[in-house]
């Protein structure tokens, strides 16, 4: 059974505003306020990065990632390198890293790296139903006895084993 997965607008919204904000100012600043040279260089440059951040996060937007009993899918725009998947097979890396915002530890979010002999996906998790897609990989890991380094193994039980609640083993550290 293939299950979909896609980035809820309520996840992706404080990105739109980031980007919408930052590239409104920087363009707002070019177009009409008198700057020096550099000025006005440095600030094209803020607004072309503000630009791809908004830019990818509708690429997120337009993401959706299949998830079946043989592996994972990434399904999107061209920009993405459509079609690209990882069967469980041929699966070779698990990561799970987490990301905080502040020294305490609180307010970050995971990113899930998985990856093959030819590709690495990296989904964070903004996705809806990014639990379940971590517990089913980390059975694929389980399976293929993939050697897990503290930080995932650490993570994996911040989500209760990756799959819900239940333990996810036999996860081996690497040495």
């Amino acid at each position: 059974m293939t299950r979909g997965f896609r980035y809820p607008l309520r996840s992706l919204a404080p990105d739109y505003a980031a980007g919408a904000a930052g590239l409104a100012v920087s363009m707002g600043l070019l177009g009409f306020v008198d700057l020096a040279p550099a000025v006005a260089a440095l600030n094209a440059a803020a607004a072309a990065l503000f630009l791809v951040y908004f830019a990818r996060t509708v690429r997120r937007q337009l993401t959706q990632i299949e998830l079946d009993e043989s592996g994972i899918r990434v399904l999107g725009p061209a920009v993405l390198r459509p079609g690209a998947s990882i069967r469980w097979a041929d699966l070779r890396l698990l990561r799970l890293d987490y990301y905080s915002t502040r020294r305490d530890g609180e307010r970050g979010w995971m990113q899930l790296r998985l990856g093959d002999a030819q590709r690495t996906i990296r989904i964070d998790s903004g996705l809806e139903g990014f639990t379940e897609l971590v517990g089913a990989a980390a059975r694929a890991a389980a399976r293929r006895d993939l050697a897990l380094d503290a930080a995932t193994l650490a993570n994996l039980e911040a989500l209760g084993g990756g799959d819900g609640g239940t333990r996810v083993a036999p996860l081996r550290e690497q040495s």
